[in-house]
């Protein structure tokens, strides 16, 4: 059977109308006006600069910034830690919220647009992308579908589940035969918060050592079993997610990345699906929110965004010649305005 992998990361969440991101993390709760924090404020003195407004890569990715400013505690590294781990409780307190706003039952459209979205996407590709997908997303026999969700929140989990009908996610009509879209794994590789705010699990972090700025701190076990991802998954919490996630990618046909950054402080999971379209003839799908509509006219600017998308995948994944051949093949950038049409099908509580 062939099989289809989605990676989905906060930008699902954002689809559905939430405000999960950093920034609106940021702006809503960390540096909400009237708010005195006594961790938040000695981070910014140590930062020595700090505009809420502004559009700072550092402070748009928490998780870099975490790397970044390790080199401004080494004369208190418990102090960080306490800083960063209230920064990661007050997360998961806003990211709780924010999805409380989510219905209980999503509309029978929206959970049919998920359905459809998740397993004949190829469908919505443009017509030479359909016909070089379909050897590995239209098979000739029934596929399996599975998901890793970077996101601490479960919607993409209620939606899966509701789609689900007779032990199927979908069916489709190949000639006289159907084919049967299975589900197979729902992977949540950092954890999840529930509706108080308490984490599982919860990982928040960076990729590898090599993004701790501090010396003293990427050179120190414990530092590194509690905030460089993979580590803290492994070595602390003691499971098998990291091996998982690996063979997720390693056994995909397709796979589909969702409303993900590919920033790097997910590189280990970006260098796995490299070695994956590299080796194999698996298609990475990147479907990316700033892709513009190529049929209104915008060519250049399509043009322009699929070049860098391409570019920061291969960056991420640490692909070089004489690879980037061949992964540049793999790699089909769509709009994610095609799928997961949520728009007009939600109305979310205020």
């Amino acid at each position: 059977m062939s099989k289809v992998l989605w990676i989905i990361g906060n930008g699902f969440d954002k689809n559905l109308g939430l405000k999960t991101g950093y920034r609106s993390f940021l702006l809503n709760k960390y540096f909400a006006p009237g708010e005195t924090i006594e961790y938040r404020d000695e981070l910014v003195r140590r930062l020595d600069t700090f505009d809420p407004k502004s559009q700072s890569d550092l402070w748009s990715d928490l998780e870099r910034l975490l790397g970044e400013v390790s080199q401004y505690y080494e004369d208190d590294v418990g102090l960080f830690h306490e800083t960063f781990e209230d920064i990661q409780r007050q997360l998961l307190e806003y990211v709780a919220q924010e999805a409380g706003r989510l219905p209980n039952e999503f509309p029978p459209a929206a959970i049919d647009e998920f359905r459809e979205s998740l397993c004949l996407f190829s469908r919505r590709l443009e017509a030479l992308d359909q016909i070089e997908a379909i050897p590995e997303v239209i098979p000739s026999e029934n596929a399996w579908v599975s998901a890793i969700s970077l996101n601490y929140t479960n919607s993409f989990d209620s939606l899966w589940n509701s789609a689900i009908h007779d032990e199927k996610l979908d069916s489709v009509a190949n000639g006289a035969a159907v084919i049967s879209f299975y589900p197979d794994h729902l992977l949540h590789l950092h954890g999840v918060v529930d509706s108080s705010g308490n984490g599982d699990s919860p990982i928040f972090g960076v990729s590898d050592q090599s993004q701790i700025s501090s010396s003293l701190c990427s050179e120190d076990p414990d530092f590194i079993e509690l905030w460089v991802k993979s580590e803290r998954n492994a070595s602390l919490l003691r499971n098998t997610k990291g091996q998982m996630m690996a063979s997720l990618v390693s056994s995909a046909n397709a796979i589909c990345i969702y409303g993900c950054s590919l920033g790097l402080s997910d590189a280990y999971i970006w260098k796995i699906v490299g070695r994956r379209i590299t080796t194999s003839a698996t298609r990475l799908y990147i479907f990316d929110h700033e892709l513009p509509d190529r049929r209104t006219g915008s060519f250049r600017r399509f043009q322009t965004r699929r070049k860098d998308l391409i570019d920061s995948f291969l960056k991420a994944a640490e692909i070089k010649e004489p690879d980037k051949e061949t992964a540049i093949k793999h790699i089909v950038p769509v709009e994610s305005s095609k799928i997961f049409k949520f728009d007009s099908l939600l109305k979310l509580r205020v």
